[in-house]
This record gives structure tokens, C-alpha cells and sequence, in this order.
């Protein structure tokens, strides 16, 4: 990564545009024929963030996630910044979540879901010590024991 290039933000919110691997996966694009998972240095830098380094190129930091049924992601490469669809380094960590891959560390890479972490309110579960309220339990449950 360049010093004047700012890489993708990696915290809960990770920006990211719609990233059809569809339109790339199995074909003749450079960016799919690079993406070698298994010759590749991937590691993980945050739940959304990896830094992945091809054998033939620098490091470069990629966010990616799923959001409502489709990838979304960023990569601070040219490669990403100047051309249509997903870049190597994009493509890479797709296909090392797809085969199992695991990272530098030994953890599998993974694309996690963005839209498990988007809550309304009282949507989300809270710790409490396992007691349930009983008007909770006699809604959910209808009554049933």
C-alpha cells in the first residue's frame, strides 16, 4: 500500500459497494486467474478487514462482508480503484471463504454478515442471567410450557 493511499475502513460499519463475483468467478479475468488463496498471504485484520498479499504483488487491505444477499466490499488497490469488478485481492478472499482457507493465524477466513449486526431497539439479545420475564415467555410461547 502506498503511503498516500488510505486503506478501507474495517470497524463494524465497513463501507463497501456491491462486488459481483458472479460476473468474474470461473472465467478468464486476470482478477480471478490471480486469486490463489492457497499461494496467497492473507491475514486477518478485523471481523470485516484482511490485509492479503499475492506472491506476485504488495499487500494491499480489503473490507468485505455480505449484505443483504450480496458481497459488499473495498479494496485500496488500483485494481479495485480503476477497473470494473472485484480486484485479486477481493477475489482472493472470496474464494479462501469459499475452499476453507485459512488465515496467517490458522482461522478460517470468512465473510461475515453485516445485516446480523443491524438492530432495532429491542431486537437485540442482552445477557441477563437466563431469567425470563413470564409476559415474555406467555407471548412467545403463546401460553405452551
Amino acid at each position: 500500500m502506498s503511503a498516500d493511499r488510505v486503506p478501507p475502513s474495517t470497524d463494524a460499519h465497513a463501507p463497501g459497494e456491491i462486488v459481483d463475483y458472479d460476473a468474474v468467478a470461473g472465467s478468464e479475468e486476470t482478477s480471478w486467474q490471480r486469486a490463489d488463496p492457497e499461494a496467497a498471504l492473507i491475514e486477518s485484520t478485523g471481523r470485516y478487514g484482511y490485509r492479503v498479499t499475492l506472491p506476485d504483488g504488495d499487500a494491499h487491505m480489503v473490507a468485505v462482508a455480505r449484505e443483504n444477499g450480496e458481497h459488499v466490499g473495498t479494496c485500496d488497490c488500483e485494481g479495485w480503484e480503476y477497473n470494473d469488478g472485484p480486484c485479486a485481492h477481493l477475489c482472493t478472499v472470496r474464494k479462501a471463504a469459499f475452499l476453507d482457507v485459512t488465515d496467517a493465524r490458522g482461522e478460517p477466513v470468512a465473510i461475515p454478515r453485516l445485516d446480523l449486526d443491524t438492530h432495532e431497539g429491542g431486537e437485540r439479545a442482552v445477557a441477563d442471567g437466563g431469567y425470563v420475564d413470564r409476559a415474555q415467555r406467555t407471548g412467545a410461547t403463546g401460553g405452551r410450557r
